[in-house]
């Protein structure tokens, strides 16, 4: 089902935006009210999203400190299994969950080519690898890949309407990992400037190395306040003040940092490392960053926690896995403490899917100890075959 009163379906300049949860339904309000905005498809990914549509007045509505501002100057398109359009997209604004992404793109992946250029705003790292090896492997093919770093904070209160609760910044630039000779500088341009114009999204574009920095910076945060924060089931601001659990935090948080950084200073990437971006991810740095942002987020809800408490998967194996992976990659081996909140977080999340009562914070912090102590013998036990 499509509904549109553009003349020409196949114009450049069509903005396409699948995934409308929080961060869709803020890029899609931001880019319809600026001026001379352009023509905006959403793409509804299932059917009971449009009687939704229908019910929220086929507007989006977003709660700001100036009030409530609505826009409803959209087409809509509902994708089916069935589909037969083979209206080619060229821009598309990609806002699913980084653990739908690749679910979410295979339904019009037929429509995306070389032309088209796809923003990727998820939270946490290797989506876009993803993506290629699953999607996209043929790079004559592929998209042009951009990536945004969103640090705006924004939450539901249904279907198609979301507060705009604090206003930050997002950085966007063309995605790190692609063949830049292939690149359809014009096409992924035009729709990063169009993001850069916003003042809602208060977007600044940044070169790919830049985005790097600021993505694996962004990833060392979420990968502490996320899942601590679903670990005590509170908000960002209790971590690290006095309370029951502070030490606890700080010190889980300590060994998440530590991990990281270890990851982040052998990545093949960051090998020619300028001394004060390795001065950046020391873990005196890193740590203050996260408790930095933990105060200026103080009374927001992280989005692993929202994911919990309303019943669904989180990107814990984006953010946390992320580290673990690339840490089997290096160095044959896991990462202790991102393994393990992988694990909590995702038993957390499923007793709340099921309606069940979660695991305590002290039967977490017990796992945790033991998993660090099994480590622990294990490092033992290789020093020791090393010696003989």
């Amino acid at each position: 089902m499509s509904t549109s009163s553009n003349s020409n379906p196949c114009r450049k300049d069509k903005i396409h935006i699948l995934g409308l949860g929080n961060l869709g339904r803020l890029y899609a309000h931001a880019l319809a009210t600026i001026p001379s905005s352009p023509p905006i498809t959403l793409l509804l990914h299932r059917h009971s999203l449009s009687i939704e549509w229908i019910s929220s007045g086929k507007k989006i509505s977003l709660a700001t400190p100036t009030g409530i501002a609505t826009s409803s100057n959209y087409s809509v398109e509902v994708l089916s299994s069935d589909s037969t359009t083979q209206e080619p997209i060229y821009n598309l604004i990609i806002a699913t969950k980084a653990i739908s992404t690749v679910e979410a793109l295979e339904k019009v992946k037929h429509r995306l080519g070389a032309e088209s250029t796809i923003l990727f705003t998820q939270n946490g790292m290797g989506t876009t690898e993803e993506v290629t090896s699953e999607l996209f492997p043929n790079p004559t093919t592929r998209p042009t890949y951009l990536s945004a770093i969103t640090s705006h904070g924004v939450y539901s209160v249904s279907p198609f309407y979301s507060v705009f609760a604090g206003q930050a910044n997002i950085s966007l630039g063309l995605s790190p990992g692609q063949d830049f000779k292939r690149i359809n500088f014009a096409q992924s341009e035009y729709l990063s400037s169009l993001v850069t114009s916003s003042s809602m999204l208060n977007a600044t574009s940044v070169d790919t190395r830049e985005l790097l920095m600021r993505q694996l910076e962004k990833l060392v945060v979420n990968a502490v306040i996320n899942p601590l924060t679903v670990l005590f089931n509170c908000k960002n601001g209790i971590l690290f003040s006095d309370w029951e659990w502070g030490i606890d935090a700080r010190s889980i948080a300590d060994y998440l940092v530590s991990e990281a950084e270890e990851v982040i200073l052998s990545l093949p990437e960051f090998q020619d490392a300028s001394e004060s971006e390795r001065k950046q991810f020391s873990v005196k740095a890193l740590l203050k960053r996260v408790e930095d942002v933990a105060q200026k987020t103080a009374e927001n809800t992280s989005s692993m926690l929202q994911d919990v408490q309303a019943g669904r998967k989180t990107e814990v194996r984006y953010i946390n896995g992320y580290f673990d992976t690339r840490a089997k990659a290096l160095f044959a081996k896991s990462t202790t403490c991102h393994r393990t909140m992988c694990r909590i977080v995702e038993d957390i999340a499923l007793a709340a899917a099921k309606g069940k009562k979660r695991r305590s914070v002290e039967s977490c912090l017990e796992l945790y100890e033991d998993e660090k102590l099994k480590d622990r013998d294990m490092r033992d036990n290789n020093n020791t075959d090393a010696m003989i």
